[in-house]
């Protein structure tokens, strides 16, 4: 190889060695590493292994290990961001904890069974009024309990602590 290099030249493994002062050997394992595509020019092979040299003083080359502590800091700060945004979700009251959701189902089957009560009660009244009846409402109980129980069932319980399922979880109102 003469004394100057044109960097649009294809590069060659011996040439580029010569050009950056290392052996042919050490830059067929960046060719080999895919580092220094074949092919190209030296100016490309001049700009990927500077790139390389960077990479490596900075403390950023690859290996398992980085990737995998990589990636348990990426899945913590993803558990931070969802632990703050359900925060900022609650106190926006976007989140509403599952104390409040049972309470709140445990007092709308209290309403719905006070009012299903009340349309009996008036349908019966109505019946009585129009025909000139009395309906005997001990014949009806065992009716009104069946339903009666068909929406208190719609309660839901508590599940205790670490039970595996889904009942724990905060609910989007």
């Amino acid at each position: 190889m003469s004394g100057t290099v044109s960097l649009n030249d294809q590069a060659t493994q011996s040439g580029f060695a010569r050009l950056v002062g290392t052996s042919q050997p050490a830059i067929a394992k960046h060719v080999q590493a895919g580092v220094l595509p074949q092919g190209e020019t030296y100016g490309a092979w001049l700009q990927a292994y500077c790139e390389r040299l960077r990479t490596e003083a900075a403390g950023r080359q690859v290996s398992d290990a980085r990737n995998r502590r990589d990636m348990a800091q990426a899945l913590e700060s993803e558990a931070n961001a969802q632990l703050k945004l359900r925060e900022l979700y609650r106190q926006d009251q976007l989140i509403v904890d599952m104390e409040s959701v049972h309470k709140a189902m445990a007092e709308w089957a209290t309403v719905g069974k006070n009012e299903f009560l009340g349309a009996v009660e008036s349908i019966l009244i109505a019946i009585e009024s129009q025909h000139a009846i009395t309906v005997e409402r001990e014949s009806l109980q065992p009716d009104i309990d069946a339903a009666l129980r068909a929406i208190g069932g719609y309660e839901i319980e508590p599940a205790a602590p670490g039970a595996g399922d889904t009942h724990n979880l905060d609910t989007a109102a």
